[in-house]
């Protein structure tokens, strides 16, 4: 084996590995960290910050197989991490904006490679399965910053529950991203401009289709032994 097949498999078991870490990583800290901490304590923060910037580390790592796009994924990344840093020496009205415009779009980069990655030609394997749970996961999460710039952006845009500016709240547009995507719709916050409810019509789009059809493709492929396209190697 020559020192350049025995890279490529090396960058190869990283990249699963980092497949499974950014899947991990998007559990505990979307749902394990809000049920465990208080919301808007500084212990929350400190965590949430944290996570989320492994989370864009993993992401950074498991785009390297693109290295057309790895430069912009991993200038986003570090753009994102550093505006989350300095927004803990500023007050929260003058960053909150930009933190999360910089974290969205750092999000939808690596959503957007990891969905070329889990669906572009080759056997379907575990990290691919994986990397579709992650990237259902990151839509929820892309649209909950999504949600709070509207909320920003338009105040009124939801109604139902007081929903004030502040990193304090981002569970709760987490909670309401995911209760739309998932068409669970129990009412309790309720998008009222039109820009939320278009917001939350695509979601819920996206809700239905992407497991119906997208996740239960690959398992299926999977289990059969095939692949989700033409297998270049």
């Amino acid at each position: 084996m020559t020192y350049v097949q025995r890279l490529a498999d090396c960058l190869t078991r990283l990249r699963k590995a980092s497949m499974a870490a950014l899947l991990a990583l998007l559990v505990v800290s979307l749902f394990g960290i809000p049920f465990f901490s208080e919301p808007g304590s500084q212990v929350s923060r400190i965590v949430q910050d944290v996570l989320f910037s492994l989370i864009l580390a993993a992401g950074v790592v498991t785009s390297k197989e693109r290295p057309g796009v790895f430069p912009l994924i991993a200038l986003g990344a570090l753009i994102a991490v550093t505006v989350r840093c300095a927004s803990w020496l500023f007050p929260a009205d003058y960053t909150l904006a930009i933190r999360d415009e910089t974290a969205l779009a750092a999000v939808a980069l690596i959503g957007a490679t990891l969905g070329m990655i889990v669906f572009g030609p080759g056997k379907v394997t575990f990290d691919r399965i994986d990397g579709a749970i992650a990237l259902y996961i990151l839509i929820g999460m892309i649209w909950a910053y999504a949600y709070q710039l509207v909320n920003l952006r338009f105040p009124h845009a939801f109604s139902g529950t007081t929903l004030g500016p502040g990193p304090e709240n981002s569970s709760t547009w987490i909670y309401f991203s995911f209760v739309t995507l998932t068409t669970a719709g129990y009412g309790d916050i309720v998008p009222v401009a039109r820009q939320a409810r278009s917001l939350a019509n695509l979601e819920g789009l996206i809700g239905q289709l992407y497991p119906a059809i997208v996740l239960a493709r690959l398992v299926s492929l999977h289990l059969a032994g095939g692949s989700s396209g033409t297998d270049k190697n």
